[in-house]
C-alpha cells in the first residue's frame, strides 16, 4: 500500500476538485509512491502531532486542516512541516471537501444533534451548484424547541466544555449546522429565515446582528464542531485499507484551556 491509495480512496470519498478557492487540500508533504503501514487521523498537524507520529512510526497523516494553508516563503525550523519532511512523513489535508461531501462534517453534525437523517437536507450555503455542495446543512424539526434546548443539547452532542448562544426570541423549527469558522453563514441564515444556527468561531458583531433579526445563534467552538470528523475518517481507512494499523493521536486534543 502506498500513499497514491489512500489518496485516490479520499478522493472518491470527497473528491480534491470540490475544493473552495482559498482552500490548499490534497498531499502537502511526502511521495505518492511512499510505502504506507501506519497512519495518523487528526484534525491538526501541530509538532505534537508531528512528534508522536514520529516515535510512533506512522508513515501518513490524514489531516482536515491543511499542514500549509497560507503561502510559505521558508521553511523553518520548529514548524510542523519541517518535523514532516524531517522525519519522512506524508501529509494528506482533506479540507473543505470533507466539509461539504456526503457523510462529511455536516451530516455528521446533523445526525449528532439528533436532526435524523441528513439526507435529502437543504444545504445552508451551496458552493457547487451543479452538484448541490456547500456548506452546512439545514433541519425541520418535528416540534419547536427553545434556544437553551437547542444550545445544551449542542454542548452535549459534541462533548463541549462550554457553549456561547444568542437566544433570538422565538421558538425554533428550523435549524441549521456548519462545523468550523461558520460566522458568516450567520447572516446565509438570515436570509433564509432560519430560526438557529449551529457553529463555531462567531464574532461578536455577527452575534449582535443576530439577535437584532431574532436569529438563535449556537457556538459550540471550531474544534469541537470539527474533530468529530477524526473518527469518521478513522473507520473510513480502516474498513478500505484493514493491513494499515490508524489511529488518532492522543495529542489531537483543543489546543484551547477553560476556566
Amino acid at each position: 500500500m502506498i500513499v497514491r491509495d489512500i489518496y485516490n480512496y479520499i478522493n472518491s470519498v470527497a473528491p480534491f476538485s470540490t475544493q473552495d478557492k482559498f482552500d490548499n487540500s490534497g498531499l502537502l508533504t511526502g511521495s505518492m509512491d511512499k510505502e504506507v503501514n501506519k497512519i495518523a487521523v487528526c484534525l491538526d498537524i501541530t509538532n505534537d502531532i508531528v512528534d508522536e507520529c514520529a516515535k510512533l512510526g506512522a508513515d501518513l497523516i490524514v489531516s482536515h486542516h491543511p499542514v500549509i494553508f497560507n503561502r510559505l516563503s521558508a521553511v523553518e525550523e520548529n514548524t510542523p512541516v519541517c518535523g514532516l519532511v524531517r522525519n519522512n512523513i506524508a501529509a494528506i489535508c482533506i479540507h473543505t471537501p470533507i466539509d461539504m461531501a456526503k457523510g462529511g462534517i455536516s451530516d455528521i453534525m446533523f445526525e449528532l444533534m439528533g436532526f435524523g437523517s441528513p439526507d435529502g437536507a437543504e444545504v445552508l450555503h451551496v458552493i457547487h451548484h451543479d452538484k448541490n455542495l456547500g456548506y452546512g446543512k439545514i433541519a425541520e424539526l418535528e416540534f419547536g424547541i427553545s434556544a437553551q434546548y437547542l444550545a445544551e443539547t449542542a454542548k452535549d452532542a459534541f462533548n463541549c466544555t462550554s457553549v456561547r448562544f444568542v437566544d433570538g426570541g422565538k421558538t425554533i423549527n428550523k435549524v441549521a449546522v456548519c462545523s468550523g469558522a461558520g460566522s458568516d453563514e450567520i447572516y446565509t441564515a438570515i436570509d433564509k429565515g432560519i430560526d438557529a444556527i449551529i457553529t463555531g468561531d462567531v464574532k461578536w458583531h455577527a452575534f449582535v446582528d443576530a439577535k437584532n433579526a431574532g436569529l438563535t445563534v449556537v457556538d459550540a467552538g471550531h474544534y469541537h464542531t470539527e474533530t468529530i470528523v477524526c473518527g469518521h475518517l478513522l473507520n473510513l481507512l480502516s474498513d478500505k485499507f484493514p493491513e494499515a494499523e490508524i489511529f488518532i493521536p492522543i495529542n489531537n486534543e483543543d489546543v484551547c484551556q477553560y476556566i
